[in-house]
Order: C-alpha cells, then structure tokens, then sequence
C-alpha cells in the first residue's frame, strides 16, 4: 500500500540523492531545482497501521474428516485409512492456502480420530487488537470456500465443516471415553446462565436440550454444571472442540462427553407386566422349541423304527463280518434267529401271529402267560423279517427311581432325542416365582405326564411318516408296469418276433383292475410299522400307573387310525381291564402261552448243547425242570 506524500522541511543535505536518474541542468535558481527534486522522491511507509504487526497463531476445528468412534468394536477405523499424508491432502483440499489473506500459513495438523475431525494451527500476520477478527475472516474465507467447492466426506457423504477453536482442546485418547450427543460443561468460577450456553453453542448444530445443575430456580445453591443434549453427535464432537477451556465472563468451561442412560421403553414394560410377558415368553420358547427340535427328535424315532443306523440291517455288513471277523473267530458268525432261542416247533403260534402281523390294524394283539413262557422270543421270532418295528421294554422304564427318570428312560427305548428332563422343574419354578410376585398362577409348570405324552405323540407322526402314500404306492406299481412292458417289446424287436403285446393286453387290463387294489393294500400292510410294548404292566404301583395308561391310549390312537400294529407282552392277569378302558367295545387278538411239554423241552436243550451231547439221566433232569423258558436256558 501506498502512503500520502507530505511537504519536506528538511535541510538541503538532508534530501536524499536520486541515483539512476540523469541530471538535467539548466540556468535555474537552486530553490527551483530544490522543488524538482522533491517532487521525484518517494518516502517509505511508516505510517501507524503497520506498527506492532507481528505473526500471531490461531487454530481451526475440520469437522467430518474421518469416520465417529462409538465403540471399542467399531471397524470403521480400520476400513479408512488413517496416515499422515492422507490427512494432509485431506487439509489441503479443504484450506485454500495461496488464496487467505494475512500470509496464511499452515503450521501443524493434529489428527482427532475419535472425535472424527482434525485440529490445524495456522500463522498469519496481524496485530494483538486485530487477531480475532483476522482469525474469524480466515476460517469464513474457509468454510465459504468449503460450501462453494461443495467437499464432501466419502465415508457419509456429507459437507466438511470449519470452526475456529476459541479455547484450549483436550487432546486425550482415554479409552473408555467416546462421542455422545450430550456435553457435560463445568463451570470453573461462577455460573452461566443458559442464554449464554446457547449464544456459544448453537453455531455447532442443533440443540435439543440445555440443562442446569443443580437447578438454580429449585434450590439456593448455585449451578456447578451444565447437560448440552445435541441433535447430532458431530454437533456435539465440534463444540467439545472449540470450545473446551473458553473463558466466558472470567468463567472457563471446561467440556467433557456426558454417556446416555438410555431408558429402554419395552424392557420396563416387559418387567412390569409380568401377568402378560411371562406367559407370552413361555409360549415363544415352546413355539421355538417345537420348529427346531421335533424335526430332529421326528428323525431319531424314525430312524431307530426303520432301523438306519443298525448294521446289522445292511448285507454289506453283513458279508464283510462273515468273510472277514467271522472267518478269524470260528462261531462268531453264527447268528441265532429268535426262533432257536424260542419255541421253534410251535409253527402254529408263530404263524398266527405273522397272520395277524398281514392284516391291516384293527386291534390290540395281546400275548399272554406266566413269566419265562417265551411270550417275548415268539414276537421276534414273527417279525424278525419285519423292517419297520419298534420294540419297548417297559421294564427298564418300570425300575427308574423318580417321573424324571422314568422320561428319560421311555424317550432312550423310542428313540426320542434330545429330550430336556429339567424342562419340567424348572417351569414349576418359574410358575412358583410368578405366583410369589404377581399373586397368580401362570400355569407353566409341565407334569412329566405330559411329557410324556409329547414323546409319544412324537413317535406317532413319526411313525405315520414310514408308512408310505396311497398314491406313492399307486405310481410306483404303474412305472414297473410300464418299464416291465418296454423291456419285453424291446426284447422281442431284438429277437425278430411279432410283438404280441396288443393281443395279451386286451384281457390283462381288466384284471389288473381288479388286482390292482389288493397289490395296493398289500404293499401298505407289509409297510406298516410294528409296535412291541414288552413287560407291559410289569410293576403295579401308583408312580407306574400313568405309565400304563398313557401307553394304551397312545396304542389306542394307533390302532384306530391304522398307524401300526400294536402287540402287548405282558405277565399281568389284569392287563384286559386297562386296554379294555383304551379300546373299549373290541375283542383282542390274544394268545396264551404256556409251559412246553417235555419233548419241545428235550429238543431245545439239544439244540442248545449240541446233538452229540448224549446223557440217559437229561430227561429226568429236563422233566424236573419243567418248561420254562428261562429256567430251561
């Protein structure tokens, strides 16, 4: 800038010498060429507006530079990148260094990742007076420059922004400190009122809420400090920021993140509602329970009925064993129908029974009589060629110790897994808490009856789902049918012969109509799956006799809708009274066993011992034993 010239009131050896510009002499009095030379001469400026300029410091805030940090599990971190160079391209993008006035210069970039911004301590040239008004010019030039070049951030894609900082920032990196909405400001020295908080917080963002305490307008002691409630968390990271060590009307303020107690609305409605909750909790962990697990336990029982996992099942197997296991240990090949360990000439039992077995399921078969008769080898023996059977040994549930026990066992002999025991004791706890707090029963505690009521209800669709389709059955036999017919006219274009099928088909369909039918059911007999309920009525006494009466109806219900076949094997001379409370108004099909006769019994202590074994006094020993099954074993 240039300055006025004033008049000189030097002395003539006081004008300086103009050196560089030639002399013009002429005839002229000294004071004119004095007035020359004056005019020519050009004084530096030393005028009052440049006296005491020096280079002062200031700094900014740059909101919106790098992703919040909410949390110590926040990766959005690491998914931007976060170096030196990077934050000053960033900087430099934003700050239009050559174009700010006052020799603007960019000093030190301090990076507040936390926070999501960076602090820049910049120079320029101004005075002491002037210092504030010049730093605030820079930082609108700034932000003016930043809404012009429209400088987004490309992690949310929204505006840089820029603030002067006012106080002295708190650069700390304490761990368990992270962004809030909510600026706890304390004041140090006297209270601030909220007029004033909200004159130097507002330029940051939206303010929702201002809060003193202690409240002054309650109580007689003053407000120590201030709750800022922000609409936005970056509003809040600006003004911590700037404004930290700020000094208003000599008191400082000191700005730190208050954390939320966040009230959750639908928990404390859920906790004090407990008449309502507690039952709607119950019935979505037994909905779950349901979708989840009785897929899986459907799997189980229809796995052990079908036998999947037995190798025995297998011919594989079974061929590997002989040549291989068997062939190193002579006898252990040998496999022992359940007719060698029963009465194997008594073809007459058996063969009824098989009969019963062919037929479609209309009642109870019930095999009887005194304890070691064989009753339960004769039932193998029948359905040892049967595939899908389930055999129970009600003994083995009998002998448990308590209810739980007894489920537990009863879900290993079907096959029921997983089974959860604690089920029950604990919905009895949980009902008896309910009624101690609300003074009503929720009615969540489950019986072990009704457990097991579900494992049997299980094992039912489970065994409803072996039992193939009508229609199933009915396209299965048409594709044979038509597969059997192309092979044979192939057959006989190969040979040369005249196809004479059209000529045997004239007749065939009729009565394939008419078998058609009886092929059907007799697939669907021979697939119905064969239910065994061993030791039935074993042990009479009050903990068993739920037992007793949840497996008739469960075998009931079977029968009547032509699911399996039942067959009771019971020592019970009581047993007709309780299936006749389950099957009421039908007559079983029921066999009686009892003591072979000498000559079955001599015949099977052969078959036992061998035929070499030749001992006059074994009839009078077989004969003193009698025939009983286990004795004779």
């Amino acid at each position: 800038m240039f300055s006025r010239i004033s008049t000189w009131k030097g002395s003539c050896h006081q004008i300086p010498r103009l050196y560089g510009k030639p002399t013009h002499r002429s005839f002229q009095t000294t004071r004119l060429r004095l007035t020359e030379g004056l005019q020519n001469l050009v004084v530096p400026n030393t005028t009052a507006s440049n006296i005491g300029v020096t280079e002062q410091t200031a700094q900014l805030y740059l909101d919106n530079v790098f992703p919040l940090r909410m949390s110590v599990w926040d990766i959005r971190q690491l998914v931007f990148r976060n170096s030196k160079a990077l934050l000053e391209s960033k900087v430099h993008q934003a700050i239009p260094s050559p174009d700010l006035p006052h020799d603007f210069a960019i000093k030190e970039i301090i990076a507040r990742t936390k926070d999501g911004g960076a602090i820049v301590k910049f120079t320029f040239r101004s005075t002491d007076a002037t210092k504030t008004e010049k730093a605030k010019d820079i930082v609108e030039r700034i932000q003016e420059y930043i809404q012009q070049s429209n400088i987004v951030a490309p992690f949310n894609l929204q505006q840089v922004r820029a603030f002067l900082v006012k106080g002295q920032p708190f650069l700390e990196d304490i761990l368990a400190r992270y962004p809030t909405p909510r600026l706890r400001i304390e004041f140090q020295g006297d209270p601030t009122n909220v007029e004033a908080l909200y004159t130097h917080l507002r330029p940051y963002g939206r303010i929702f809420d201002i809060s003193l305490y202690p409240n002054p307008n309650i109580g007689k002691d003053p407000a120590r400090y201030a709750i800022v409630q922000f609409t936005r968390i970056r509003y809040a990271t600006s003004a911590r920021n700037c404004l930290h060590g700020h000094v208003i009307d000599n008191t400082r303020l000191n700005i730190l993140y208050e954390k939320q107690m966040r009230t959750n609305v639908v928990k404390d409605w859920l906790v004090n509602h407990p008449r309502i909750t507690v039952p709607v909790i119950a019935a979505v962990f037994a909905g779950v329970t349901y979708a989840v697990f009785d897929p899986i336990r459907i799997f189980f029982v229809t796995s052990k009925v079908t036998q999947r996992f037995n190798p025995q099942e297998y011919a594989l197997y079974r061929w590997l064993r002989k040549e291989t296991w068997a062939r190193l240990i002579p006898g252990d090949d040998r496999q022992p129908l359940p007719e060698g360990s029963a009465w194997a000439d008594d073809f007459e039992q058996t063969e009824k029974l098989k009969s019963w077995l062919a037929e479609r399921p209309e009642t109870f078969i019930l095999i009887t009589g005194h304890k070691g008769s064989g009753k339960s080898a004769l039932v193998k023996a029948a359905i040892h060629e049967k595939k899908h059977k389930l055999f129970i040994d009600c003994e083995r549930i009998a002998n448990a110790r308590n209810q739980s026990e007894m489920t537990k066992n009863l879900a290993k002999e079907v096959g029921y897994f997983p089974v959860f025991t604690w089920v029950s004791s604990m919905s009895g706890l949980i009902d008896t808490v309910v009624a101690a707090t609300t003074g009503q029963k929720a009615n969540l505690a489950s019986s072990p009856d009704s457990q097991m009521k579900n494992i049997l209800e299980t094992v039912a669709i489970a065994l409803r789902d072996t039992i193939p389709s009508e229609k199933e059955a009915r396209l299965l036999a048409e594709d044979e049918k038509d597969t059997t017919n192309l092979l044979q006219k192939f057959k006989d274009f190969i040979v040369g012969h005249k196809v004479t099928v059209p000529k045997q088909t004239e007749k065939p369909p009729e009565e394939n109509e008419g078998e058609k039918p009886g092929e059907e059911d007799n697939l669907d007999q021979h697939s119905i799956p064969i239910v065994v309920i061993d030791n039935f009525m074993y042990r009479e006494t009050s903990k068993s006799a739920i037992l007793w009466e949840e497996l008739a109806e469960w075998a009931a219900l079977l029968i009547e809708n032509g699911i399996a076949h039942v067959v009771f094997v019971s020592s019970n001379a009581s047993v007709m009274k309780t299936l006749g409370k389950a099957l009421p108004g039908k007559t079983f099909s029921s066999i009686t066993l009892s003591d072979a006769p000498p000559e079955m019994a001599m015949s099977f202590i052969k078959k036992q011992l061998g035929e070499e074994v030749t001992d006059p006094n074994l009839p009078e020993i077989v004969s003193a034993l009698g025939g009983r099954l286990t004795e004779l074993e």
